[in-house]
């Protein structure tokens, strides 16, 4: 037996107990609860009991015997205590000086699609709607756009996730928001309501409304009778503009104006073309031999970003 390890356990034991508010003891239900053993260290493996053989050290602070309570006691004390320090220190690398130190945007989210959020803020609803909500449902169309073109689908999956258990009344206010006429069909719903204090199915019609608003800035449809289409999205370093140009039969440009550095990458079943630059300016891509009716995807990036802005590109027949 060790007995400066012991003696040394001990002294730990009695720090923490006196260092933890009586509160944050465990109480009688945390001992009867089943726990699953935590791993010692080997330095701090506790023994069958502390020293109360003849010799042991007088001044031992308690002699907990075979109960192994003591034990348990002791690990859950170190993990609050662990717990606190942590919560009150988070750890930071060498060159932070503090969490103040971070964008507002990545204290509160680090998920938001903050570089966009300028254009969701300014889509034309007829009561404005949480950015919170903006931001995933930005994603969600982002994704929905890639797999599915048929506009009440696009709808329903937007915003389901956002009302779980409503299958009929999504369906329902689809329906409205997609006919040509949604925003006075949808105001019908809506009326001259608060987003908070809105009934669900307000809700949805809100969302959905704004969810159509994401569909149309993300989707470039060009035709022989429409040949050229041009998109605007506001950033916080200014607008940028995408135009796609049907210049003949056998070429198909793509040209972005971006207000940062940034990329522009096309693909589509058999083509993948790529372009960037350091500053702010033009990008063009040329594609010879286009495929209509094919969904071509183009992805749009700036700075460092790591949620481009896709649209979906498709040249009608």
């Amino acid at each position: 037996m060790n007995r400066d390890s012991d003696i040394m356990k001990a002294i730990l034991l009695k720090l923490l107990f006196e260092a933890v508010p009586a509160e944050d003891f465990p109480s009688e239900e945390d001992h009867l609860t089943p726990q699953s053993p935590t791993p010692w260290p080997q330095s701090l493996a506790p023994n069958d009991r502390l020293a109360t053989s003849p010799g042991a050290d007088p001044n031992a602070v308690f002699d907990p015997g075979d109960h192994p309570v003591v034990q348990t006691q002791f690990e859950a004390l170190l993990k609050r205590r662990l717990s606190q320090d942590i919560a009150l220190h988070p750890p930071l690398f060498p060159w932070e000086q503090g969490l103040p130190d971070y964008p507002d945007h990545l204290q509160a989210d680090p998920d938001l699609h903050w570089l966009w959020l300028d254009h969701l803020r300014n889509l034309d609803l007829p009561v404005s709607v949480p950015e919170a909500v903006l931001t995933e449902l930005f994603s969600h169309c982002q994704r929905v756009a890639q797999h599915t073109q048929q506009l009440g689908r696009q709808l329903i999956e937007a915003v389901e996730s956002l009302f779980p258990g409503q299958p009929q009344t999504l369906a329902y206010v689809a329906a409205l928001v997609a006919r040509p006429n949604a925003r006075s069909a949808a105001a019908t719903l809506v009326g001259p309501v608060d987003y908070g204090t809105a009934s669900i199915q307000q809700q949805i019609a809100l969302t959905m409304l704004a969810a159509r608003s994401i569909f149309e800035a993300l989707s470039l449809t060009v035709s022989p009778l429409t040949p050229s289409v041009s998109r605007t999205w506001l950033t916080a370093s200014g607008p940028l503009s995408v135009t796609v140009a049907l210049l003949s039969e056998a070429i198909l440009e793509v040209r972005a104006d971006l207000p940062d550095p940034g990329s522009m990458t096309l693909t589509g079943l058999t083509d993948v073309l790529h372009s960037d630059r350091s500053t702010p300016g033009e990008l063009i891509l040329h594609i010879t031999h286009p495929h209509p009716e094919t969904p071509y995807t183009l992805e749009v990036s700036l700075g460092d970003t790591t949620t481009p802005l896709r649209f979906q590109l498709v040249i009608e027949a």
